[in-house]
Order: structure tokens, then C-alpha cells, then sequence
């Protein structure tokens, strides 16, 4: 793949995925994506970054349906390998045995459902979700030497997915309400930097009651217990 080649084909990528006007439209161009590459099956698990220790995910998957109810029902997400080494964003990963060593019987059950070969990549969003791009093979061996060309083009591929579930307002993006005032972000910022209400009243020149108040406010739309998971949330998904 040449440079030439690369941005030909980024173009046309960042053309095609624009012109997507449901997100159901987006499973087929994917799976029209990864055929060209030679594959038979993708899966694009989208990931919140809160909560921290159970976030949400989202499945867009052409992989037989017995092969992801058998993951669902193991929890094979909690072992997966995959998973883990795609927090980084834009590495690649190659499915090997070695990979899976650790992962009980999740790479003998994968081959038994036709799953021999497989790579993965990731992107992220500017709200810190993170899509995980995986695409498979039945045949043994089928990304040898495709390494750095399956890197580049599903990281790529990833992050337009991303774009056009945000764009196009699905659920999978939506991680928590960004329609905070600036009186809100202030007085997070200064949550987060360790300040007690009366501490961030006088910083503000307001009332500790208010300080209070937009405290409480902002539990309730975020669905936590205190003020340091506020901070920590708004820190995660990068609104201060």
C-alpha cells in the first residue's frame, strides 16, 4: 500500500461513510469494507468509559448469532484479550493462539465457530468512547504479512464508525448529557481539583448553598452517589 494509494482510499472512505443516513446502513458498508480486505465477519463493540468498573457496551456484528450468544452467555468480555490491548487506540492486534492463553476456552470455541484468523483495531471519540473494530476469517493464517496495512485501515475505519453513530445521534454515543452551563464546568473543575463547597463558593463568589445545589443537580444526571465520582466521570469523558 503506497502513501498514494492510502489517501485515494482515505478519501473515498471519509466520502462514503459522510453519505451514511442510518446507522443501520453502517453494518453493510462495514462488511462491504472488510470483504475487500478478505475477511468474512467484523464486530465493532462500542465502549463507554464510565462507569469505570462495568461500562456500557454496544455490538455491531456480522459474526454467526450462535458465536455471540456463546460469548455473551461465557462473559467472554471480561477475558478477552482483544479487548484489553485495544483501550490503546490505534494499535493493532493479531489474533494468535499465544494471545489466548489466558483466556480459557475462548480461542478454541472462536475457531470452532469458524473463527480462525483475525485482527483488531481501535479508535476513539472526543467524549473518551472507544470502538473496538475486530474482523475475522474462516481461514488459518489469513493476517501473516498484512500487519501494518490492517492497522492503518481499521483504525481508520473505526474512527468513521464513531463518527457516523455520533453524527447521526444513536444511543451507542450517547455517554452522558454534554448541556452543561459554564457555572456547572467551574465548579467541576474545582471538584475535581479537591476544593470543599465552601472552598469553590469563595473561588466563585457564590453561595455554598449554590455550590451545593449544582452539585446535586449534576449526581442526579450522572447517576452517581457524591461529588468525587461527578469529577472523576466528567474527567473520564473529557468535559474538564
Amino acid at each position: 500500500m503506497t502513501t498514494d494509494n492510502y489517501f485515494a482510499w482515505r478519501g473515498e472512505m471519509e466520502n462514503e461513510f459522510l453519505s451514511l443516513t442510518q446507522v443501520a446502513h453502517l453494518k453493510s458498508l462495514l462488511q462491504q469494507q472488510i470483504e475487500k480486505l478478505g475477511f468474512d465477519y467484523f464486530a465493532f463493540l462500542v465502549q463507554h468509559p464510565v462507569p469505570f468498573t462495568r461500562p456500557r457496551l454496544f455490538l455491531f456484528s456480522t459474526y454467526p448469532e450462535s458465536w455471540v450468544k456463546r460469548y455473551e452467555n461465557e462473559n467472554y468480555y471480561t477475558v478477552d484479550p482483544v479487548l484489553l490491548l485495544c483501550q490503546r487506540p490505534g494499535r493493532g492486534v493479531e489474533w494468535t493462539r499465544d494471545l489466548f492463553t489466558g483466556a480459557g476456552n475462548l480461542w478454541a470455541e472462536a475457531n470452532a465457530a469458524g473463527l480462525m484468523s483475525g485482527f483488531s483495531c481501535s479508535a476513539m471519540a472526543p467524549n473518551r468512547t472507544i470502538g473496538i473494530l475486530s474482523i475475522a476469517s474462516t481461514l488459518h493464517s489469513k493476517t501473516q504479512h498484512l500487519r501494518v496495512q490492517l492497522e492503518v485501515k481499521l483504525h481508520l475505519l473505526a474512527e468513521l464508525s464513531l463518527r457516523v453513530l455520533k453524527r447521526l445521534n444513536d444511543d451507542s454515543m450517547v455517554v452522558l448529557s454534554n448541556d452543561f452551563s459554564q457555572r456547572e464546568l467551574e465548579i467541576l473543575k474545582w471538584t475535581a481539583e479537591g476544593k470543599t463547597s465552601a472552598e469553590i463558593s469563595l473561588i466563585l463568589a457564590i453561595s455554598e448553598h449554590t455550590v451545593n445545589f449544582h452539585q446535586k443537580n449534576m449526581q442526579k444526571r450522572f447517576n452517581v452517589s457524591n461529588k468525587t465520582q461527578i469529577a472523576c466521570y466528567a474527567a473520564a469523558v473529557g468535559l474538564i
